[in-house]
């Protein structure tokens, strides 16, 4: 019910709500998603929060292939074709080390065991089907981009799970502060096109028009999408949590999935080499905060922290992305960035420049407040190496830096085993 005070802006946001939700009654629902589908989902979401608690909202996520929705709460056939209870992975810390590696069909599975080792379940009282709701349609909400997609929300979620584990920090954090940043690790690239935030901008979409004055694009949208898995019937994790709580998880959700925009880390970088050079203080809120943000970057981007060959694999996978917005800037008459430009980049030199200038700093802030964690230090300063010796090898071929990446030539790929 409005009453007399409601501003004429506030009416026609509810008129838009109303209209795109006449829309989807109908079976012609077209490029819904990236039109109304959007709209709707961010004025919802806004007027919900301004007047009740529960911030019921519908999700709307839409299927490219037949442009059909396919947000249906997920039925316990679902569950029983794809998890299988009780959970049987035990220490996936030990299955690492080991070196075993985890199919894509046991990764939801995974996730689950993970919120178990790390007692998120009993201590929150997550009902098990509804964690396996929550996690089969976190899944369902990411795009197959080739490298934005459920297998990297998956990597850095274990990443921030072997932290967790191996830098004790519960020593440090919260448990609410854990839940919070690993449940973010999930879903913090949710929905992600296979573009940037400055494509977005640039391009005018619709994401753009509802976020860019507040920065943060694709970010901001990546929140909403968890917000409204949350809310969707049988799917909310948070529901025993009071409403104190409650209101402080997603305001936790926020802090953490805005500070994977990295414009967004270099801004409190300063912050940061401050916290790090007088000591980490577990009464300051502040310490708390920066200490979230940095983690979940860390976590972002642990794939600089592997292993040379699995580094380069997962290098293919990003500059295919880049060059694949890149194109469509091309196409729309704007000239993109030399990292996007697949007749411009040269890989081995941006990877070089990129680990020098972001990725080790990260890695030794984390160094210089947990000792434990230098192995990731020198891991990232090893594959950075590794990408100066193969430069100097493209150079003494001549061969272009594409070759080791996007074709099968033998002698080529064998450049990067250096």
């Amino acid at each position: 019910v409005l009453e007399r005070h409601v501003s004429l802006k506030l009416v026609n946001n509810i008129l838009l709500c109303v209209k795109t939700l006449l829309i989807l009654s109908l079976s012609t629902i077209g490029e819904l998603y990236d039109l109304d589908a959007a709209t709707l989902q961010l004025k919802v979401i806004r007027y919900l929060e301004a007047q009740t608690h529960s911030l019921c909202c519908c999700l709307l996520l839409v299927s490219e292939d037949n442009q059909q929705l396919f947000c249906q709460v997920v039925g316990d056939k679902v569950l029983k074709a794809e998890i299988s209870f009780p959970l049987s992975f035990g220490n996936l810390g030990q299955a690492v080390e080991k070196r075993k590696s985890i199919s894509l069909q046991d990764v939801t599975q995974a996730i689950i065991s993970m919120f178990e080792d790390m007692g998120f379940i009993n201590t929150y009282k997550i009902n098990m089907h509804t964690l396996a709701r929550f996690c089969l349609m976190v899944k369902r909400g990411y795009r197959d981009p080739p490298y934005h997609n459920w297998m990297h929300a998956f990597s850095v979620s274990h990443f921030c799970y072997l932290l967790c584990k191996n830098l004790e920090l519960s020593n440090y954090l919260e448990d609410i502060e854990m839940f919070a940043l690993f449940v973010s690790c999930m879903c913090h690239d949710l929905d992600h096109r296979g573009t940037n935030n400055s494509f977005q901008v640039a391009s005018k979409s619709v994401l753009a028009g509802l976020y860019s004055s507040e920065g943060s694009v694709l970010e901001r949208h990546h929140f909403a999408q968890t917000i409204a898995i949350l809310n969707t019937q049988g799917c909310n994790i948070y529901e025993k949590l009071s409403r104190k709580d409650y209101q402080r998880m997603l305001d936790l959700m926020r802090d953490i999935i805005l500070a994977t925009d990295l414009a967004h880390h270099l801004r409190i970088l300063k912050d940061l080499q401050k916290m790090a050079d007088v000591g980490y203080n577990t009464k300051d809120p502040q310490h708390h905060n920066l200490l979230l943000c940095l983690i979940m970057t860390s976590c972002d981007l642990s794939d600089q922290t592997k292993d040379w060959k699995t580094t380069w694999k997962i290098a293919g996978l990003i500059y295919k992305e880049f060059f694949s917005q890149g194109d469509l800037e091309k196409a729309m008459g704007n000239r993109p960035s030399e990292m996007m430009d697949r007749e411009k980049a040269y890989i081995p030199e941006l990877q070089t420049s990129f680990m020098e200038h972001i990725a080790m700093p990260i890695y030794k802030l984390l160094q210089d407040l947990f000792p434990r964690s230098a192995e990731l230090y020198e891991t990232v300063a090893s594959n950075r190496e590794q990408w100066g010796r193969v430069s100097h090898k493209l150079n003494i071929k001549r061969w272009p830096d594409f070759f080791i990446f996007f074709t099968n030539n033998p002698v080529a790929k064998s450049c990067f085993l250096v």
